[in-house]
């Protein structure tokens, strides 16, 4: 009996790609990773891959441009749904809990950045800057005694904190990790 295929959508197939990428970073690492490696994985072969997606790079700025937006908006709700005088907390608590689900694509990102090409790495400073705009907004919204600049030093450094969580995730150091965010939001 032979075994039919399922045509996918080129949205569902770009997610497949993207989970099997996702899963076998985590798994083996960026550079043991092959392109073929991955579409095997997806269920495409090697060549079909590059309908959707020209490098590895891609992969990983991918990636964390969905890891990026999925952040914005878990901080974003957690922040409407709080109360004044809490909402500090409630984004450090979101950026903590993201940091630690996608601890994996934000340590793959502090490693290879040197192997993306130029278009990569200016997509990913894109993708950064807009990041910590609105981070920054969202501080200066709880806290009026700073200025843009250093709403965007405050956000900068926990997002220096949370890449270092990336490299060394420990689990059972989540509350104390969840304090020192929030220290830096407050600071």
């Amino acid at each position: 009996m032979s075994k039919s295929r399922t045509r996918m959508a080129p949205d569902e197939r770009r997610a497949v790609i993207l989970l099997a990428a996702a899963a076998m970073f985590q798994e083996r690492g960026f550079a043991a990773s092959s392109i073929d490696a991955i579409a095997a994985a997806a269920g495409i072969s090697g060549p079909a891959i590059y309908r959707y997606f020209a490098r590895k790079t891609e992969l990983l700025v991918a990636l964390l441009e969905g890891a990026t937006r999925t952040a914005m908006v878990e901080v974003a709700d957690a922040v409407a749904r709080t109360g004044e005088g809490e909402r500090l907390a409630a984004m450090a608590d979101a950026l903590a809990r993201h940091a630690q689900r996608e601890g994996a694509v934000i340590g793959l990102l502090q490693s290879t950045v040197a192997e993306m090409e130029p278009a990569d790495r200016a997509r990913l400073d894109e993708i950064r800057s807009r990041l910590v705009a609105e981070l920054a907004g969202l501080l200066l919204a709880e806290r009026s005694d700073l200025d843009t600049v250093e709403a965007h030093i405050h956000v900068e450094a926990a997002l220096g904190v949370i890449g270092q969580l990336a490299r060394r995730p420990q689990p059972q150091h989540s509350e104390r990790f969840r304090r020192l965010l929030l220290a830096i939001l407050e600071a």
